[in-house]
């Protein structure tokens, strides 16, 4: 057994340990045991990838990846603490659709409605608000609710979560990349403790995502109509996945953007009774969340003096950034697999950053992206956007504490993010010598 090789398994092991800590404490100081655990299992993660990319590794080291990977999410599903109430959300809609009723027609606090709630409805959040989910989404929610247990939606997450690191093993392998570089993914605690312990619903989207990467690898880079099938049933899952339909579209042309859009039709098809209302959980989304974000809140902040829509107006400056940015990117679109991924997570990532609001389990759309392209602003963003996001509960109600943690994450990385971008510049101004 190489050095490599026993570093890799000690690495695993350790970061399935430290995954575990973070259930060790109480319910009430959960948040100091996860962050704990959580900042463990992410250094013995980069270290994971570092060994990857520069050991010369054995054959079985990539079935040891892929073991411990499932080892990891086992771990978050039996210890980690619930992060998140979004499954009771998933849940209720489930329940209503099960009863023959459109869950965007009505909030949940609606008493046409109330004959349905039972103990799962008292944890939903924003009662008042119709659904936000897409219609991928909601399909999948009545399929999971049918067993009426959070627990099952933490486990097919946990499942969709472990088909994304075997669709990017075979990406990486189209690509001319060594399978091992999964790990970037495979091991990443944001990935891990979102779709098990957080139980978000991003995890069936990106694997849809996945999916019609991994069918676009099949034609040598020129996107089909099931390529624009699994894209569309992504969107439909969550909206991040739009953000890649420029530069599939542009590559495929009318062929791609006629499946897209049937696909599409066809799953908002059975919604479509609910009118208006079908909006109207994601026009209360667009006009009032911002939590955790960097470049919408500056913007945000800075136009208070200016006008009383400042909210208003820096979600109309930040989407029109990054429109900007996709469209620049789609003209720009570099030739190839890696270029059609590169387009389309630089996208997500523009929107990470530039929009709102910038939640830790958003992060899993970008995270593959780390399989080609390991940039330590975006790795040690990993770490800081759950830092700086529970790390608030250890200061319930004081908000300076809350913009003090924000920033503090976001400065380091912003810091990295902008060296990359200079050191890249300069390498590219030197110019070559001749041999």
């Amino acid at each position: 057994m190489t050095a490599g090789a026993c570093i890799l398994v000690l690495l695993g092991l350790g970061a399935a340990g430290a995954i575990w800590y973070t259930g060790s404490a109480a319910r009430e100081a959960w948040a100091s045991a996860f962050l704990w655990g959580y900042a463990g299992a992410w250094a013995c993660y980069v270290i994971a990838g570092v060994v990857v990319s520069r050991a010369r590794l054995p054959r079985w080291a990539l079935v040891w990846i892929v073991v411990a990977a499932v080892g990891l999410r086992v771990a978050a599903l039996e210890r980690t603490p619930s992060l998140s109430t979004d499954v009771y959300r998933y849940l209720w809609d489930g329940r209503v659709t099960n009863a023959g009723i459109n869950p965007f027609r009505y909030a949940p606090n609606a008493p046409e409605v109330k004959h349905l709630r039972d103990e799962n409805w008292r944890q939903i959040n924003f009662k008042h608000i119709s659904t936000i989910y897409p219609p991928t989404a909601e399909m999948l929610f009545a399929g999971l609710a049918r067993v009426r247990d959070a627990e099952a939606f933490r486990w097919a997450f946990a499942l969709f979560d472990m088909g994304s690191v075997l669709l990017l093993m075979a990406l990486l392998r189209r690509t001319g990349r060594p399978p091992e570089r999964v790990v970037w993914y495979a091991w990443c605690p944001l990935a891990v403790t979102e779709t098990t312990a957080g139980a978000h619903v991003d995890a069936a989207g990106l694997f849809l995502l996945l999916l019609a990467f991994v069918l676009v690898s099949r034609t040598e880079g020129k996107p089909g109509a099931a390529s624009g099938i699994a894209l569309a049933a992504a969107v439909m899952a969550k909206g991040y996945a739009l953000l890649a339909a420029p530069f599939f579209l542009r590559r495929g042309g009318w062929r791609v953007a006629g499946a897209f859009v049937i696909a599409c039709a066809l799953l908002l098809l059975p919604y479509l009774g609910a009118g208006s209302q079908l909006f109207s959980g994601l026009r209360a989304y667009v006009g009032a969340w911002e939590t955790n974000a960097s470049i919408f809140l500056v913007v945000d902040r800075g136009l208070e003096n200016v006008t009383r829509d400042n909210f208003g107006w820096a979600r109309a400056l930040t989407v029109g950034a990054v429109l900007l940015f996709v469209a620049v990117l789609a003209w720009r679109q570099k030739p190839g697999m890696e270029g059609l991924m590169g387009a389309s997570f630089a996208a997500i990532g523009a929107q990470l950053f530039i929009g709102a609001p910038t939640l830790p389990w958003y992060l899993i759309w970008l995270v593959p992206a780390l399989c080609w392209w390991a940039v330590p602003g975006l790795v040690l963003f990993t770490l800081t956007v759950s830092a700086q996001y529970y790390a608030r509960w250890l200061f319930p109600g004081d908000e300076a504490a809350h913009y003090a943690l924000l920033w503090a994450g976001y400065a380091p990385v912003y810091a990295l993010l902008a060296g990359q971008v200079i050191w890249w510049r300069l390498r590219r101004s030197v110019p070559s010598r001749s041999p």
